[in-house]
């Protein structure tokens, strides 16, 4: 017997159903599983995010605690690392490589992770060089108008380092001896009483100097427009100063110029482009180093040492008393005609240094990042 065709549709419907709900199953979990594609995808990115902003965060904070002495220390082809640094919920440890004499690469590896598990990891790497003052010295002492020295007054073109620099640890890299003039001027030399004038040659009468062409690459408001240091009046006495435990040199003293003679000092590698508009005194006792600039006249009296290029748009001032004396390794320089003239008495010396015009110059440097294609993402 046949069955009826109603019969033969029994059970039909509950089978739709059960398709129609695997259908509707299938769409439902591939709405969630796209979702959550997206929403992991999503927060992988911002994980990488957070990664390369560590990674970038670490290269900047790195750079922003080196100056021209550190990386003039790290050797060509050697690299140096720094501290672990962390920025918001990610971490990288920067990695400074001297590429050249005058290039560095600086790169770190950021990493975002929860626990021990490394959620994204993100490389990035920035080409460095020094933004170092154009100054040419080629002579112990360089005016433009009269110079004076009188009494036990030296000044020296033969090129010197200083003692403390020959023995010790760290080693100071200087450049090999090259002799000058003592004086260079465009006007006229007095020498009395027991002054040296010494050099190759003694003296040179320039009568090109102007306060143009006299500091070589750059002016002097070049050079003021770099001043790490403002100082706002006259100084007595100075010295290096140290806080914190490791010791690290506190530069925000004003009387900290530091410290050109003592190579445990962590200011030893402290070299500040000093700068004060107006006549500036200096008395007292200590020593300094980097490069001193004057917008007016400079007075030095007592037992200064300073080690560096000395720039003054007025006359020089230089006088020692007594037992005390006064002493100068670079070079000083004087550009203004029209005031007073440059005068050394007593006991004060300058010495023409090659070495200590390039470690003030090298170390008083900041890095910068060049100027065309610095920045990349590695990974």
């Amino acid at each position: 017997m046949r069955a009826s065709p109603v019969a033969n549709e029994r059970g039909m419907a509950l089978a739709v159903a059960i398709f129609a709900l695997v259908v509707i199953g299938a769409l439902v979990a591939g709405t969630f599983y796209a979702g959550r594609l997206e929403q992991q995808t999503g927060q992988n990115g911002f994980y990488s995010v957070q990664a390369a902003e560590a990674a970038q965060g670490a290269v900047t904070q790195y750079m922003q605690s080196q100056s021209g002495s550190t990386l003039t220390a790290i050797a060509t082809g050697s690299s140096s690392s720094g501290s672990q640094v962390s920025v918001g919920q990610g971490m990288a440890t920067p990695k400074i490589t001297r590429l050249t004499g005058s290039v560095w690469l600086v790169s770190a590896i950021g990493e975002r992770k929860t626990g021990t598990k490394s959620l994204a990891t993100r490389s990035v790497a920035q080409l460095y060089r020094l933004n170092q003052a154009q100054i040419t010295v080629n002579a112990g002492l360089t005016a433009i108008g009269k110079v004076t020295v009188t009494g036990s007054s030296e000044v020296y073109g033969w090129d010197v380092t200083p003692p403390s620099w020959l023995v010790g640890s760290p080693a100071v890299e200087c450049p090999t001896l090259d002799d000058v003039a003592a004086v260079r001027y465009n006007g006229q030399v007095t020498q009395q009483g027991s002054a040296i004038i010494k050099g190759d040659p003694n003296r040179e009468q320039d009568a090109s100097l102007t306060p143009t062409n006299m500091l070589g690459g750059s002016t002097f408001n070049d050079l003021k427009a770099m001043a790490t240091k403002i100082l706002t009046g006259n100084v007595s006495g100075l010295a290096a100063v140290t806080t914190g435990t490791p010791a690290v040199c506190n530069t925000a003293v004003e009387s900290n110029w530091g410290a050109p003679t003592n190579k445990a000092s962590p200011c030893f590698t402290y070299f500040p482009i000093l700068y004060h508009y107006g006549d500036l005194s200096i008395s007292g006792t200590g020593e300094g180093q980097g490069i001193l600039l004057v917008e007016g006249n400079l007075s030095v009296q007592g037992r200064i040492d300073f080690y560096g290029p000395v720039i003054a748009t007025g006359g020089v001032n230089i006088r020692g008393t007594g037992s005390d004396d006064v002493k100068f390794y670079g070079g000083v320089m004087a550009q203004d005609v029209t005031l007073d003239d440059s005068k050394l008495s007593g006991n004060a010396m300058i010495n023409y240094s090659s070495c200590a015009i390039r470690r003030a110059l090298q170390g008083s440097a900041l890095p910068i990042p060049l100027t065309e294609r610095s920045w990349v993402q590695v990974y």
